[in-house]
């Protein structure tokens, strides 16, 4: 059989060759060129490539060609049973579909084609994340798409997201999408994509696209005056915005809590006295780190200094202690933090592009022995003291 290819690395003409070595085909490739693809005009009669030649004659389309080398295995990677042969081609279609023409628009950016526009790769990446939490929720308690073992679907996704993996699937948002990282380490790692595509290294942070900027829009002209005046939309107002006032002045709190040199003892105790605990909350934060994250002491305060910088924006309505605890290589960021409200403030969860890489546990100092002293620990914690039963390397404050 000889398989006829423009590109051996394209997805579509790379899922081939894949499948043709987990059905244990031996093939010959055939790189076209367009001299050659008018001597093969008279067989390939759609002028599509990839395209198989077989004794019985040439099959187009990567899918066909794919399930046709998987036929020849016994089906052993489509489905066992007529569920998950239907499941096959589910997923089949899904990449079809549903992510194809995203991760064409993802390639063009990221590669330097600068006729795509900066809010159209914005959107298609907002449309590849929402297809990845897709797969997310799809894959959980299962190791692969279809059945216990790994699939035509499996390689036809995976190999569709390869690139977009490499690039702008970045290991903090995989952290948020344990089910589809464990899947795709575990698809990406089988001997025949391997073998086409060698170890696949996933990107630690995402790449920028080298996008065209979008047209500034044309000032128009005024209206003219309406005849009535018409009725202002009102602002909506977030969590804390739209909270009743408060007696407790966080400033003023603040200028002498910085100054009490009992924190731990005086400071905490007058905070307890004076705070407005139906209109203020204490929070633990907890990071989540990711991979090799928390090793190396600069690196991890670096973590801790982007942080709390992209959360100046807060301070009117909070007021924290961080802290890097451990010891090397075993270096972890927690803290404790006093936020406005009973919630979590809408400018943290919604406005911070780190905060969902946190774990965030409301506590009850008052009552729970073990809050009160995080409280204390922190707040009044030192370098080389202990914290959450760790030594402290680095302290941090946020006000």
């Amino acid at each position: 059989m000889k398989l006829y290819l423009t590109n051996p690395l394209s997805p579509y003409c790379a899922i081939t060759r894949v499948a043709a070595d987990m059905a244990g085909q031996t093939v010959e490739v055939v790189i076209v060129d367009d001299a050659m693809k008018k001597t093969l005009a008279a067989k390939n009669t759609t002028g599509l490539y990839p395209m198989l030649e077989t004794s019985e004659g040439c099959i187009n389309e990567s899918f066909a060609i794919a399930k046709y080398f998987c036929t020849l295995a016994g089906g052993k990677f489509l489905g066992s049973n007529n569920v998950e042969k239907a499941l096959v081609d589910q997923w089949i279609a899904f990449v079809n579909t549903s992510l194809t023409s995203i991760v064409k628009v993802i390639r063009a950016g990221i590669f330097q084609n600068e006729s795509i526009l900066q809010s159209v790769f914005n959107e298609n990446l907002k449309n590849l994340k929402a297809q990845i939490k897709v797969l997310n929720t799809e894959l959980e308690g299962k190791k692969f798409l279809v059945g216990d073992e790994a699939t035509l679907a499996d390689v036809a996704v995976a190999v569709a997201l390869i690139e977009s993996f490499q690039t702008v699937l970045d290991g903090g948002f995989r952290k948020a999408m344990k089910n589809v990282e464990a899947w795709a380490t575990a698809t990406l790692e089988l001997p025949s994509i391997v073998k086409v595509f060698g170890k696949v290294q996933m990107a630690a942070k995402p790449l920028k696209p080298f996008c065209k900027a979008d047209p500034k829009p044309e000032k128009k002209k005024a209206a003219p005056a309406p005849a009535k005046k018409e009725k202002k939309e009102e602002k909506v107002k977030d969590n804390v915005e739209s909270l009743p006032p408060t007696p407790f002045n966080v400033y003023d709190f603040k200028t002498f809590f910085v100054n009490e040199k009992d924190m731990r003892g005086k400071g905490v105790d007058t905070w307890y006295e004076q705070l407005d605990w139906e209109g203020w909350s204490f929070w633990f934060l907890h990071y989540d780190k990711y991979g090799s994250e928390g090793t190396v002491l600069h690196v991890t305060n670096n973590l801790l200094s982007g942080f709390l910088s992209r959360a100046e924006h807060t301070s009117k309505y909070t007021f924290a202690r961080m802290a890097v605890i451990g010891e090397e290589p075993s270096l972890d960021i927690e803290g404790v933090w006093l936020f406005r409200g009973q919630e979590v403030p809408d400018g943290l969860s919604k406005g911070h592009p780190q905060f969902e890489y946190y774990q965030a546990r409301k506590m009850d100092p008052r009552n729970v022995k073990a809050d009160d002293t995080l409280v204390r620990e922190f707040f009044a914690g030192k370098e080389g003291d202990m914290a959450n039963g760790k030594k402290i390397q680095t302290t941090r404050w946020h006000k």
